[in-house]
């Protein structure tokens, strides 16, 4: 009975500390690298990551303290080198609520280009909790109200269950926020990849704060590295980094209150609501697939319907779109089957006894973190593929794939080569 009260009083301290319920979020902004540490080098400007990421970061610090829903914290606000550790600790001691660790990135190519979202993996969450254990110190840092609580007894069940509760949050909120930068990001840059990438990261190592590591482009790049030496399109990301912020916040608050709103709405009304919503909500019987940078907003605008109308007719649990979804339109008094915009498409009409197939361009994709796949010995090179890309998709050093291949000439692959990954 003991073991239960205190397993309850860390779920309560937890709960009432979470998030979602603070009035103003503390938001910890990580500009990468600095002093002796330079980070990534541009290949014609020369310009130095560490600059860019101060840069970007001082401009996000700007529009989160204008906003009276934020309080925004730097990691580094000069030229000075701070460990990785160090990152973590200074955004804990301010109490922040989220991490946004800001990079740039480099390869060997310079034909790679886009930018990125990496989230904690579950390999560096499984190692980070078992010395989070073994640390009494740390158990005792912990933000939410959890660390009082761990500190006074000797359990180490109870710490495992929390831990486990408060890594595995992290890792979902990091995950779910990435993915709202990075379709902001589509707007205004090219994406390496479209879902938030699970790494073994430091800077992302923090259970009790969820965290994110944004690499806005290739300084490699020609391209990317002259947009990047720009003030204007720093304030650009920067903008863009905060305006999901912002949505991520609006979103967890509506979905905390609505929550709690329709525990206590009487079941019969609530029926009765939806009843009504279900025949007040017509097909129009267009069907529009989205593309990259659009939102549910801008389908509303687009085809003057209501935003509620579509996620009402389309039953999403979500605010956000998919590329490559297929969104049903709602009818109003000017659209009709008869418009056919040029990205959308037309139903096919079906009879009564067959129901229509699942799009299952929904379902999001599940990222399997590859670093845990040993059975897969070789990697096949892909076209414009480097070796520095093939290190970070299977999480192996370049030094370990160098070894391995004692064939590769200065660290450049071909077309359709044969990498071995394992011994």
């Amino acid at each position: 009975m003991n073991y239960l009260q205190r397993f309850i009083s860390v779920i309560l301290a937890l709960f009432a500390f979470s998030h979602a319920f603070a009035n103003v979020w503390t938001i910890a902004i990580d500009p990468g690298h600095g002093g002796k540490d330079p980070g990534a080098i541009g290949r014609n400007l020369n310009i130095y990551e560490k600059n860019v990421t101060l840069s970007i970061a001082r401009e996000l610090k700007k529009l989160l303290d204008k906003d009276p829903n934020f309080r925004a914290v730097l990691t580094r606000k000069g030229d000075y080198y701070i460990s990785v550790p160090q990152r973590s600790e200074i955004a804990r001691k301010h109490k922040a609520n989220y991490l946004v660790s800001i990079h740039a990135d480099s390869s060997v190519s310079t034909l790679l280009r886009g930018a990125s979202v990496w989230v904690l993996s579950n390999r560096r969450a499984n190692s980070e909790m078992g010395q989070w254990l073994e640390d009494h110190e740390k158990r005792s840092e912990l933000l939410g109200g959890a660390g009082n609580v761990l500190a006074s007894h000797k359990e180490k069940y109870l710490d495992q269950t929390v831990l486990d509760l408060q890594f595995g949050h992290s890792q979902r909120a990091g995950y779910e926020l990435g993915s709202i930068v990075l379709r902001h990001f589509a707007r205004i840059a090219t994406l390496s990849r479209n879902t938030p990438q699970h790494a073994s990261l430091g800077v992302l190592r923090s259970p009790d704060i969820p965290s994110i590591l944004v690499e806005t482009g290739f300084l490699s790049n020609v391209e990317e590295e002259k947009k990047l030496n720009t003030l204007a399109y720093r304030k650009q990301l920067a903008k863009v980094i905060y305006e999901s912020l912002v949505e991520y916040r609006n979103r967890n608050f509506k979905a905390e209150f609505s929550s709690i709103k329709e525990n206590h709405q009487p079941k019969q009304n609530k029926i009765a609501v939806d009843k009504t919503e279900e025949i007040q909500i017509k097909d129009s019987g267009i069907r529009h697939k989205v593309k990259s940078g659009e939102s549910l907003g801008g389908l509303a605008a687009k085809y003057k319907v209501k935003t509620k109308d579509i996620i009402s007719l389309n039953k999403l649990k979500r605010n956000e779109l998919w590329i490559g979804e297929t969104i049903k339109i709602p009818e109003n008094s000017k659209n009709s089957v008869q418009e056919k915009p040029q990205n959308s498409i037309k139903e096919k009409t079906t009879s009564k006894n067959k129901t229509e197939p699942k799009d299952k361009s929904v379902a999001p994709v599940k990222n399997k973190e590859k670093t845990e796949d040993k059975s897969k010995k070789f990697h096949i090179v892909q076209k414009n593929q480097t070796l520095y890309a093939i290190s970070r998709e299977y999480n192996i050093p370049v030094s370990t794939l160098l070894k391995l291949n004692p064939k590769l000439k200065e660290g450049k692959v071909q077309t359709g080569q044969k990498i071995r990954l394992h011994d």
